[in-house]
């Protein structure tokens, strides 16, 4: 395994619409998106379709190098601006969902979600109401994971074993809360590339930035890169943050 796993959230055409104005750096111009997809279409990376991987157990692979992408929150300018693109160019994704916000304003419904089940795409869970989970009791944490559990897999009819822990916190309660309740598979915001088994425990994802006209794949797999080794100090900072021991 020598997994990369990019993380977008929301697309725009002119400017960012149905976002608070903090999170425009994570709104990505649709057509720029698409220049992405192609890139990794033209690069010798194999494309992980994650509907494999729905039942808890990663596709096996001799490939020098893998990429999945996770897209968050199930924002409806991703619906609008971005699924056709995915779908044209036969890339799937991750779409951890918030439970308790689906069919909302700006927000996918069900029935949108349920359409992308069926081709390629795998809804999971970014919880049910998008709380830290680290700053929760274990009884409501567990109570959070579950219902957005249950939800998702009631809708949608496919086994929900990703979560994408919501900010990216998270902590050793956590993770045992959300191993109890299913899942096998946690997406943090800790940067860096996945090449054990058990990093999918705890995948490591890195946030794609509305400035990057192209994707630097080298810089990502690169260990001594500058983004890789900056992303090293701000893990430590954010294990320090959320409370992990």
């Amino acid at each position: 395994m020598n997994l990369l796993v990019l993380t977008y959230h929301y697309f725009h055409d002119e400017r960012p619409l149905g976002i608070k104005a903090e999170d425009h750096a994570f709104s990505m111009n649709h057509d720029r998106f698409e220049n992405h997809l192609r890139q990794l279409n033209s690069s010798d990376l194999e494309i992980i379709d994650p509907t494999k991987a729905e039942n808890g157990q990663w596709p096996p692979s001799d490939a020098h190098r893998q990429v999945m992408i996770t897209i968050d929150d199930g924002h409806q300018s991703f619906g609008d601006l971005a699924v056709d693109k995915m779908i044209q160019h036969k890339i799937p994704a991750v779409l951890p969902v918030i439970a308790g916000q689906v069919g909302q304003t700006d927000y996918l419904d069900w029935s949108a979600l349920r359409y992308l089940a069926t081709v390629g795409f795998s809804v999971q869970s970014h919880s049910m109401t998008h709380v830290n989970l680290a700053r929760l009791t274990e009884d409501q944490c567990r109570d959070e994971l579950r219902r957005s559990k249950e939800t998702i897999e009631d809708q949608i009819g496919v086994p929900v074993t990703m979560l994408a822990a919501p900010m990216g916190r998270i902590n050793r309660t956590v993770s045992e809360c959300a191993a109890q309740i299913g899942y096998s598979l946690i997406m943090t915001s800790y940067t860096g590339i996945n090449t054990e088994p058990d990093d999918l425990k705890l995948l490591k994802r890195f946030q794609v930035k509305s400035h990057m006209d192209k994707l630097p794949l080298d810089d990502y797999y690169k260990p001594l890169s500058s983004l890789r080794l900056i992303g090293s100090t701000k893990n430590m900072v954010k294990r320090l943050r959320n409370g992990w021991r």
